[in-house]
């Protein structure tokens, strides 16, 4: 009888408990604001490969913002949560991830880095109000007076004169420079910009072809590159297999010169280096940081460790981007001590000085976009030389 009764007891404890764990956990859920930040990028379509770490990065980047201590707003700590959504590797499919974060009344956007799909889904920000801040990557179509709360983080626009910086002072001897690019609308305007940059330092452009989007044999086009005997090659920019590929067949055909790209993306230097014959792998170098150099700041040897931790797989530049614009995002709203969307972007376009993943930088960009949305940071240049990997950061930004 006694022992019924201790049973009895001990499970109306037990109840107890239970309901008050159902109770108390929904309260301190309640407890814990939450910033949400909506990402769109391709999780399907062609495109899909290329962005996979970008989707991959979102969980990692808040549990790092939120472990860091989240934001504090009028003495309220607020944590981070990112919602991704697919684009499908198309306008139409950005413009539908658009519909769907407004719907979830998202104040805050990671657009995404394909332009024509940014394109698309700018006016639906616009007009809902949402502030876009973008990893990296614009032009003057997504960055102008025009919009009120598209900002950007790294710009390839600001990377031709110090990669014309660096040739000039590794390599005072070249003179005459080969352009081959992929034939992108966006990309015409990259092109433009490398070749003023060449044309203002009395560098002679001997070649200038584009090549198809999807192109695996560059022999003709590289044979005639040849013949023209410039002193280098400026890819301008591109993706691993093209970059690969130009390499190993310019090589092939004998080319010995410098190859490099004066805008970025020859893609993941440490990819890269292992798609490269190694006989080949020399003087090779492109705008962009090694992200596994030691060199690099703490904050992104820590984020490191936790995407290592977390997704089990190694370390890559487009890891990281995700972070700086989060990080870029939050001091923003820091100083605006608001998530109203135009405090925030004036709170960001007055900021004198700007934390990044590369060090400190500054609010800028009026003297090419006509507004100061754009983050100038140091500028890294990384490349293979005689087959290792390096990392060089300029002090001009």
């Amino acid at each position: 009888m006694r022992t019924s009764k201790l049973i009895s007891i001990s499970f109306t404890l037990f109840l107890t408990a239970l309901l008050l764990l159902v109770t108390i956990c929904p309260m301190q859920a309640k407890e814990r604001p939450t910033i949400k930040i909506g990402m769109i990028t391709s999780l399907t379509g062609p495109m899909a490969p290329a962005f996979k770490d970008l989707a991959d990065a979102a969980k990692p980047t808040a549990d790092f913002m939120n472990e860091r201590g989240g934001i504090e707003i009028k003495g309220k700590k607020y944590f981070f949560e990112i919602i991704t959504e697919d684009d499908q590797s198309s306008p139409p499919g950005a413009v539908s991830a658009m519909n769907k974060l407004i719907q979830q009344k998202v104040k805050f956007l990671l657009p995404p880095l394909f332009i024509p799909s940014h394109l698309a889904i700018l006016p639906l920000a616009e007009k809902a109000k949402i502030l876009s801040v973008k990893p990296m990557g614009a032009t003057r179509d997504q960055v102008n007076p025009g919009f009120r709360y598209s900002f950007v983080v790294y710009t390839f626009v600001y990377n031709m004169p110090v990669c014309y910086d660096y040739i000039q002072q590794h390599y005072p001897k070249l003179k005459k420079v080969a352009l081959i690019s992929p034939d992108d609308p966006v990309g015409k305007i990259y092109r433009d910009l490398t070749e003023k940059e060449a044309k203002s330092r009395s560098f002679d452009i001997v070649f200038d072809e584009r090549f198809k989007i999807g192109s695996e044999d560059f022999y003709p086009l590289l044979t005639k590159l040849i013949q023209k005997k410039p002193d280098a090659i400026d890819v301008v920019f591109s993706i691993e297999p093209w970059s690969a590929a130009i390499i190993n067949q310019a090589r092939e055909l004998g080319f010995k010169g410098p190859i490099y790209a004066s805008v970025g993306m020859l893609g993941d230097i440490n990819i890269l280096r292992n798609m490269i014959e190694p006989k080949y792998a020399y003087d090779i170098f492109q705008m962009g940081a090694d992200v596994q150099s030691p060199n690099m700041p703490d904050i992104v040897k820590k984020f490191r460790s936790v995407i290592e931790k977390q997704l089990k797989t190694p370390f890559m530049t487009s890891h990281i981007i995700v972070l700086d614009a989060i990080s870029v995002l939050s001091q923003g709203i820091q100083k605006a001590q608001s998530l109203d969307t135009d405090k925030v972007a004036k709170a960001l376009e007055s900021l004198k000085s700007v934390d990044t993943v590369y060090g400190k930088g500054r609010m800028a960009g009026k003297d090419y976009f006509g507004v100061n949305r754009v983050v100038r940071r140091p500028i890294a240049i990384n490349g293979i030389a005689n087959g290792k990997v390096f990392n060089y950061f300029s002090k001009k930004y």
